[in-house]
């Protein structure tokens, strides 16, 4: 049976959690860079004690834009990740990592 998250759970109790069982830590590894860069702004966010609907005004979005930007079902443009990273008072850093 899939386990419930309790409403109001952050997204750092949930992966605290989550990360313990083997399975989802290989599966959030793996993560395509969307899901990355959603759980980025999903943390960001919180630590600015902001709501979806407090950081969708900032940005000049709607709170459901934010909330598909945070499922990684958005696709983002670099403008827009200025404009989250702005907003939560940040600021954005792209970098490539060789081997």
């Amino acid at each position: 049976m899939k386990k419930r998250v309790k409403r109001g759970t952050t997204l750092e109790e949930f992966l605290a959690v989550e990360m313990k069982d083997p399975e989802f830590r290989q599966l959030y590894a793996d993560a395509e860079i969307e899901m990355k860069v959603a759980f980025e702004i999903t943390k960001a966010r919180e630590a600015a004690k902001m709501t979806q609907g407090e950081l969708a005004r900032c940005i000049k979005s709607k709170q459901q834009t934010v909330s598909r930007i945070e499922q990684g079902g958005q696709n983002l443009t670099l403008v827009t990740l200025d404009r989250i990273a702005r907003a939560l008072k940040g600021s954005l850093q792209i970098r490539i990592v060789t081997p």
